[in-house]
């Protein structure tokens, strides 16, 4: 039986790919702060007839959840499949109101804390020839926003640093895949107070991502119509671009 490894796994895109791999035949941890709500899902893919475990891990403590994953990894005899998959939003906020204690916290855990879910685990890959890592990143990452810099500054840097692993570890097999999913319909996004365009059923984000997994992915980009509208901006010149994502801006 393979084993899989998911953070950020209480609620959400998490929860929903760790009840998808068990279901598939993964021995799965599923990683997040709260034992309580971890052993509830822990439950429920038990109940489905899947095998998994509650794994406490705090990834904004990068060097602590180095050390645990490490651990984990060495006491399982090596994860077949690593997804680092928790991450934390900021506060829509022009430029000039973000401070740099707010970006901190989003670097902290959205970058350095998904290296420290992955790092520790590619050399055993390595020296297998084997294993699966995937980093949840986000369209953001791809289109800059006035509003969302620090957010979406983090999730460039791990698709950055996604594309790099990739480079040096697939030739020596290991697959890599960068998830950027749009907006998705979770709780955390339920938060927000501003138009979401084209999200996305929880339920259809994960087998989407899933999907993607299973085929050995490198990038897996959704929803269509986003995605689209996003490469086509691309193509646009700079100061065009600026100027269309400002227009509905208060001066």
């Amino acid at each position: 039986m393979k084993r899989a490894l998911v953070t950020g796994a209480s609620r959400g895109i998490g929860s929903a790919l760790a009840k998808r791999l068990a279901k598939r035949g993964y021995e799965v941890w599923v990683a997040g702060r709260n034992p309580a709500t971890l052993e509830m899902e822990v439950g429920e893919i038990e109940t489905a007839g899947g095998r998994a475990h509650a794994f406490v891990l705090d990834v904004s403590r990068p060097e602590e959840a180095e050390e645990r994953v490490r651990a984990l990894d060495a006491e399982v005899g090596g994860l077949d499949l690593v997804i680092a998959n928790a991450g934390i939003g900021g506060r829509t906020l022009p430029v000039a109101e973000q401070t740099l204690a707010q970006a901190r916290t989003i670097f902290e855990t959205n970058v350095m804390g998904a290296l420290a879910t992955l790092l520790p685990v590619i050399p055993g890959m390595v020296a297998r020839g084997s294993g699966h890592i995937v980093g949840v990143s986000s369209l953001a990452g791809e289109m800059p926003l006035p509003a969302a810099a620090d957010y979406g500054t983090s999730k460039a840097a791990l698709s950055f640093f996604l594309e790099s692993a990739a480079m040096d570890l697939i030739p020596r097999g290991v697959l890599v895949t960068d998830v950027r999913p749009g907006f998705v319909r979770t709780e955390l996004t339920a938060k927000n107070q501003f138009k979401m365009p084209f999200l996305v059923e929880l339920k259809d984000a994960a087998e989407i991502i899933d999907r993607g997994i299973e085929r050995g992915r490198r990038i897996v980009r959704f929803p269509m119509p986003l995605t689209t509208a996003i490469t086509a901006s691309r193509l646009l010149p700079t100061v065009l671009r600026n100027r269309i994502v400002n227009a509905k801006r208060p001066v």
